[in-house]
């Protein structure tokens, strides 16, 4: 229902501004009255056009008004579409049943114990962003000394990407990743 009721905002206000419009290039006779379908508003437009002074400023005013409800109407409805992406929330889904979002601080800790399965990974911090193509999921990582940091790194991308995409239906549009080594001051180097 919400989607009917936007698309009959957006007509009648659409219809508002042409009204306005025309009522305005009819009044200062840029076009003609007739071009207009329907006899009873052709006889309306076509009295306008000989109206002076007072009567004609009323109808200037008319013509304005109504591109000003019809502009203030898009911008509502155009308020209320942006409303429903909530600062910090992501849509996933939006049915006739309902809507359904998820916080970016929830996707984040998935991306996070994602990336926590993989072994030489000791720890791991996710910032998600939302972007035109997608989410775009930065992760710091920080792997066990002796870890194969291009290895590892594009698993915990391909994982984290796979997770996200299998998990949430949305779109990852990339995984970039800064890689650290972090160790314990006893542990050694594990060379292969």
């Amino acid at each position: 229902m919400n989607a009917f009721n936007g698309f009959l905002a957006t007509v009648v206000s659409l219809s508002s501004i042409a009204a306005g419009g025309l009522i305005l290039l009819i009044v200062t006779e840029t076009v003609s009255p007739q071009i207009v379908p329907g006899v009873v508003f052709r006889q309306q437009l076509a009295g306008m056009v000989e109206h002076t002074g007072a009567l004609l400023w009323r109808d200037v005013g008319i013509a304005v008004g109504l591109i000003i409800v019809g502009l203030f109407v898009l911008l509502l409805e155009f308020r209320s579409l942006t409303r429903t992406a909530t600062p910090g929330m992501i849509l996933v889904r939006s049915e006739p049943e309902g809507v359904v979002r998820m916080s970016l601080d929830s996707i984040a800790e998935l991306a996070k114990r994602t990336g926590l399965a993989n072994r030489d990974v000791n720890s791991i911090r996710c910032y998600v962003r939302t972007r035109p193509g997608g989410l775009s999921i930065r992760c710091v990582v920080g792997l066990r000394m002796g870890a194969d940091v291009p290895a590892v790194s594009a698993e915990v991308q391909q994982n984290i990407r796979e997770a996200i995409e299998r998990l949430t239906s949305l779109t990852v549009s990339d995984v970039p990743v800064r890689a650290r080594y972090q160790g314990d001051r006893d542990q050694t180097l594990r060379v292969r």
